[in-house]
């Protein structure tokens, strides 16, 4: 019987050695590698200045520019077929909530949004339909009377600019005084797209705007929200961090 022909075979564990081998040097790279990056970001960090806590300037400076910002071209509100648009920068907003108005020809308002303080079976509704849109309170002092939603007090600290929340006409400014003792501004706008309506701004300072003078929704500049925290008691203060500054607005039906 013919010999099997001779086959050299690797001594036992060779294999495995080299295999060995090849991964620890391929281990002791990759950590030499990590610590050198290690090492660099800490130099570059060590030498580069640090970033101070923003202090008073700055911080005002970056309130100033947010108030300063024009609003998203968002509906807040709708009256009949009227769309109102967010008058105010979203950003600024430190709450929204309504309330009956003190006139009788105030048209109800249907706010765009869920109400924070609704009954049980609204705010399921509105958990598992959601539609979007702002959180509002309805606020049952307003001093008026009729449907709650007929007035909006839309929050904002005071120095926030207004823009117009509809595309229209300044049909009337004036000036006048709560309770007869802190002045005021109110601002009549008649929409372009119904002139049976007019949309009624009141807490304006510094107004930007003429009688008969033609604006455009979220463009033009009204005025500004007026301060009048220690003039009145203002009841958007219970659901805010601050004394309850803010803008209303409502609609009311031409007679």
């Amino acid at each position: 019987m013919a010999s099997q022909p001779h086959m050299l075979r690797p001594r036992a564990g060779t294999y495995r050695r080299y295999t060995y081998k090849w991964h620890s040097a391929a281990f002791l790279a990759t950590m030499l590698v990590i610590a050198m990056a290690a090492l660099g970001a800490t130099i570059v960090s060590s030498r580069a200045p640090s970033t101070p806590l923003l202090d008073n300037t700055t911080m005002s400076a970056m309130r100033e520019m947010a108030s300063t910002r024009p609003p998203e071209k968002v509906p807040v509100a709708q009256a009949g077929g009227l769309q109102l648009m967010l008058p105010v920068y979203s950003g600024e907003i430190t709450a929204i909530g309504y309330h009956a108005a003190n006139s009788p020809d105030a048209v109800t308002l249907a706010p765009t949004g869920h109400q924070a303080n609704g009954s049980f079976i609204s705010r399921g509704i509105d958990f598992f339909f959601p539609q979007g849109g702002f959180q509002y309170v309805t606020m049952g002092d307003g001093n008026g009377f009729g449907p709650a939603t007929q007035a909006m007090d839309l929050g904002a600290p005071a120095g926030t600019r207004v823009y117009a929340p509809v595309n229209g006409m300044i049909a009337g400014i004036r000036s006048y005084a709560i309770d007869g003792h802190c002045p005021d501004v109110e601002i009549k706008v008649r929409p372009q797209s119904d002139a049976t309506m007019l949309v009624v701004l009141t807490h304006i300072d510094q107004p930007q705007v003429t009688l008969g003078q033609p604006i455009r929704a979220g463009v033009t500049q009204l005025g500004a929200v007026r301060g009048l925290d220690g003039c009145v008691d203002q009841p958007l203060k219970r659901y805010t961090s601050d004394n309850g500054n803010h803008l209303q607005m409502q609609v009311d039906v031409v007679r």
